[in-house]
């Protein structure tokens, strides 16, 4: 499949042939450059395990460059590397924030998903509020809600996610010794 996106004023400045992507949250390797829009390639395994098979003509995206070494980090770090996707199935509105749910596809997910641990959505790093059996919960602040795309989700649609990769080696390497 090709995707064709266009980015905000300026924000190919920098960019190049080969570079890579964040498109919500999902590392991407961009084809070509037009003035303001990007262009992509993306395989049957990307659009297996991401949100893009259901994307439409006029879709937000959250879009992020790569990291650079001289950057500062506001968040946890993330690959792009989309672990999971996971559906909405409540929101609730406050005042100045919002809580909203999620449930992996794979409920072998949650052995991933920590209170207080880290998670990325849609290529935004979140903090992670409650966690039970087969769902969890983060807050929205303000100026998530403002200059993202999780503000408009709808309950039962999907997003994609990304595990925090320390806690997986964490959960991952006790499973290996002990219980194998």
């Amino acid at each position: 499949m090709h995707m064709i996106i266009k980015t905000p004023n300026l924000f190919t400045s920098d960019l190049k042939k080969g570079d890579s992507i964040a498109n919500n949250g999902c590392c991407l390797t961009i084809s070509n450059i037009n003035n303001d829009l990007l262009y992509y390639n993306i395989i049957k395994n990307t659009l297996n395990i991401t949100t893009f098979k259901k994307l439409k003509k006029g879709d937000y995206l959250n879009v992020e460059k790569s990291l650079k070494l001289i950057d500062f980090i506001g968040g946890h770090l993330i690959s792009g590397h989309i672990t999971d996707i996971a559906t909405i199935i409540k929101i609730k509105n406050y005042m100045n924030s919002k809580t909203i749910w999620f449930k992996p596809y794979h409920q072998s997910q949650m052995k991933y998903i920590i209170q207080k641990g880290s998670i990325c959505i849609d290529g935004i790093s979140l903090t992670i509020d409650k966690v039970y059996i087969n769902k969890f919960s983060i807050n929205l602040i303000p100026e998530t809600i403002i200059k993202t795309s999780l503000a408009s989700k709808k309950i039962n649609q999907i997003v994609n996610i990304e595990v925090d990769l320390y806690t997986k080696i964490a959960v991952n390497t006790i499973e290996k010794l002990f219980f194998q």
